[in-house]
């Protein structure tokens, strides 16, 4: 089952003013434990999120993604999307069960859809202590019907942290540049582009040790990344039934990060920060990417309803890197990471066993065939999707199958089934020449219904399982090894419910239970998963005062991970 929010919905959901993905918080099986805009789905992590912006493939959606620093912010999914207010016309999101048109990721779908543009045009420009933000919205003037979307931004947080008095955090700045233009070629077909440059920094230094409070954190942060998208796309009505669609893209990312330490209890106290011994940059990761492009989608009305097909083509270059200065002591580890002494509490990393370098380019294929066939009150959705991943050397096929009957006005039930695959992270790939992983396979299930008692209120229900197998371990941290030998199951339930309390009155509650357990083999057995939350739940509550004024507010409760215990 999905959820759609079109623009003024993802613009008044509560809190999500600044940040689409924000407006997010509170879809069945999302939680989302902070004010940032990463988001974990029933159990699963950040980075198994599937993202598309405009049908196009974007995993930096969000900035901020950590590669080195604390484990939180390591896991944690990042920080501020790279969308502005208004940018985002749309968001279908599914927590699982999707279409066979979509793949390379298990946990959730999220398709962001940015703004044609209107046929008047507006500008705006916003000034406030993060940074500036302008915007442009309406006619190119190429052709009488098209437009253009124009939104620049940037944001230095560090100026921002110092205003407030907030002076250990460090200096997050990001800048974010969208552009959309869409043409009308004639009454058949369509002509969109898509650019979308994003940039960001984040530096700490010892001045942000020596504000941190008792110098509970004494690490150095440096990391840079410049992400970028330039996409065109086709769009062709094919006789008076059909539709095709073609995609071609350019995507870059080029990211580095390095890590130190300060050592402020080396030095008496009340010294100044220019007196910390520092031995910086010990660890440095370079993660560099390119990606080109070409997805082609076409759907038809046939005698049994719509039928789709499509191909992907995707050639992807890595250029990844790391370099460990010298031996370093961590303090964090798990019980199999290797020691020379066993009662040491502490492991070494080493530049003979941490240094590694992955230069590599592979060619991605995948396809797909979908039937959709409508008979009175049944939807019966069947698929199967073929898939060829050149960085694991394999081949597979995933069938999907779902559901949607209708018997009344009052009551709709829908099931979902299907394999899905999950590729490793290019980052677990390069971390050891030995790392020869594979996808994950997931199985999926899930059933529901939707109950409308009236035409105010709304009740959803959907029940789900996931069946995990080839998870990629980590093995040891201080050799950076991975391998697909663990497996797991996530199974709850997600319930919704929407409804008019009075006219102008909104109210919103939703609940999900889940159970994720993993057995990495390492001697535990099923362990909880690392982002599992058994209870998370909401409650929000809109009053539209009039057609200008509106006020809401959303209570939220989660249950802790595994690791906040």
């Amino acid at each position: 089952n999905s959820t759609y929010l079109d623009r003024e919905a993802l613009r008044s959901a509560v809190g999500g003013g600044a940040d689409p993905l924000l407006s997010l918080d509170g879809l069945p099986g999302l939680a989302s434990a902070s004010e940032f805009a990463s988001f974990s789905v029933r159990g699963r992590g950040p980075r198994d999120n599937l993202i598309f912006v405009d049908d196009f493939p974007f995993d930096k959606a969000v900035h901020f993604d950590a590669t080195l620093g604390e484990e939180e912010d390591v896991g944690g999914g990042g920080r501020f999307s790279i969308f502005a207010p208004n940018v985002i016309s749309g968001a279908e999101f599914s927590p699982g069960g999707w279409s066979a048109a979509y793949g390379g990721r298990a946990a959730s779908l999220l398709n962001l859809e940015v703004a044609d543009g209107n046929p008047s045009p507006s500008a705006s420009f916003r000034y406030d202590l993060a940074g500036f933000e302008v915007g442009y919205d309406g006619p190119t003037g190429i052709t009488e019907d098209s437009t253009l979307l124009v939104s620049a931004r940037r944001l230095d947080f560090g100026a921002l942290f110092e205003t407030i008095e907030e002076l250990d955090i460090g200096e997050p700045v990001l800048r974010d540049v969208i552009v959309k233009s869409v043409i009308p070629l004639n009454q058949n077909n369509t002509f969109e582009i898509l650019l979308m440059d994003t940039h960001e920094d984040y530096t700490r230094g010892v001045t942000h040790v020596f504000a941190s409070p008792n110098f509970e954190d004494a690490s150095l942060q440096d990391s840079e990344q410049d992400s970028d998208l330039y996409g065109m796309t086709l769009r062709s009505l094919v006789g008076e039934d059909a539709v095709w669609t073609n995609k071609v893209y350019y995507r870059t990312s080029d990211k580095i990060s390095s890590e130190g330490e300060s050592f402020p209890d080396l030095v008496p106290e009340g010294s100044p920060a220019s007196s910390f011994p520092v031995r910086e940059d010990i660890l440095t990761i370079g993660e560099a990417e390119t990606e080109i492009g070409w997805r082609s989608d076409y759907e038809t009305v046939n005698q049994w309803g719509v039928f789709s097909a499509g191909t992907r083509v995707t050639q992807i270059e890595l250029d990844y890197s790391t370099v460990l200065d010298g031996d370093w002591v961590r303090y964090i580890y798990d019980d199999d990471d290797f020691r020379a002494d066993p009662n040491q509490r502490f492991i070494v990393l080493t530049p003979e066993s941490i240094n590694s370098s992955l230069v590599q380019k592979e060619t991605n294929y995948a396809g797909y065939v979908e039937q959709l066939f409508e008979r009175g009150d049944w939807d019966i959705r069947t698929g199967m999707r073929f898939e060829r991943d050149g960085f694991a050397d394999q081949s597979f096929a995933s069938p999907r199958f779902s559901v949607n009957w209708r018997p009344s006005t009052k009551i709709r039930y829908f099931a979902t089934a299907g394999l899905f695959h999950q590729s490793p992270r290019f980052l677990d790939l390069a971390a050891n020449e030995s790392n020869a992983l594979e996808n994950e396979e997931i199985t999926h299930a899930s059933i529901g219904y939707e109950y409308f008692p009236n035409s105010n209120w709304s009740v959803l229900t959907e029940a789900y399982y996931q069946n995990l197998d080839n998870l990629v371990v980590d093995l040891d941290r201080a050799s950076g090894t991975f391998a697909n030998i663990g497996d797991g199951t996530s199974y709850g339930v997600d319930v919704v419910v929407n409804g008019m309390i009075r006219e102008g009155i909104y109210a919103t509650a939703t609940y999900s239970y889940n159970d994720a357990v993993v057995d990495r083999k390492d001697g535990r057995g099923d362990v909880a998963a690392e982002f599992s939350r058994e209870h998370v739940a909401t409650l929000g509550l809109t009053w539209e005062i009039s057609s200008r004024w509106k006020v809401a507010g959303r209570y939220k409760y989660l249950s802790g991970r595994p690791d906040d215990v």
